[in-house]
């Protein structure tokens, strides 16, 4: 079996990864540590197919709080429209993925609802709508589940493709160390990108220092315009513009 290393993929993101800049967003620099190490990934052939599909993975605040009221309505009913309303326009050929955080009847207050893939929108909308809105607000998990099941479909494809977290929350972590010992903990994957959206949200959020691009939300359609720009630009990744041969053979020399 033919295993590559991340070294390769490294390789990959500095070609083809980017980022956007507009009005609509607060574009932050990821602190970096240099004792920081980006995760030693080893693929297998054998468990996976290169494919350049586009993954936005979505991990959605289902807390308490998501019941009161802003800008004229619940949060969870505006919510609910601006997120419907994207998803009609988020292209067939991405795979979106989505969990519900500030969960009860779970130990870890996160659950995934919809795998990632590409024939779910329909699920993804039913989950939305059947939100009701209570408990805790445990950020750490859910962005520690929304890396691990990007990895996972980073070794599914041998690493091609793009890889966004999107993070959508009404409130401040839980506990706030843990959330941001999940953040620094991402730095070790530096083909994922995480955007934050808060909605109502006032003052500092520990997502505008470790999001490529942190949103502030303060109505729905405004929610609804940083969806939408949590899935612009997207790269378009030409396969047969390099030969991941002569890529593996370079980190072999090196």
């Amino acid at each position: 079996m033919n295993k590559i290393t991340i070294s390769i993929l490294t390789l990959i993101f500095i070609f083809f990864g980017s980022s956007c800049v507009n009005n609509t967003k607060e574009k932050s620099e990821q602190p970096r540590n240099e004792d920081i190490k980006e995760e030693q990934i080893t693929f297998d052939e054998s468990e996976g197919i290169a494919s350049t599909s586009k993954n936005l993975y979505f991990v959605f605040d289902g807390s308490g709080s998501m019941k009161e009221n802003c800008s004229g309505r619940k949060k969870i009913d505006g919510a609910r429209m601006a997120i419907n309303t994207f998803l009609s326009k988020v292209p067939e050929n991405i795979n979106i993925g989505l969990a519900i955080f500030g969960v009860k009847d779970n130990k870890y207050g996160i659950k995934e609802v919809v795998p990632l893939g590409i024939d779910n929108r329909n699920d993804f909308k039913d989950a939305i709508n059947g939100v009701n809105p209570d408990g805790g607000t445990p950020l750490h998990n859910a962005t520690n589940l929304g890396l691990v099941k990007l990895v996972e479909q980073y070794k599914k494809q041998l690493g091609y493709g793009e890889y966004r977290l999107i993070i959508v929350t009404d409130g401040m972590a839980s506990d706030e160390s843990l959330f941001k010992s999940a953040l620094i903990r991402s730095i070790r994957y530096p083909f994922i990108s995480i955007y934050g959206i808060g909605l109502c949200i006032n003052g500092n959020h520990l997502l505008k220092t470790y999001s490529i691009a942190y949103y502030d939300a303060q109505n729905y359609e405004e929610l609804g315009a940083a969806l939408e720009e949590t899935s612009a630009e997207l790269n378009v990744f030409d396969p047969e513009s390099f030969n991941l041969d002569d890529l593996i053979d370079e980190a072999n020399v090196n």
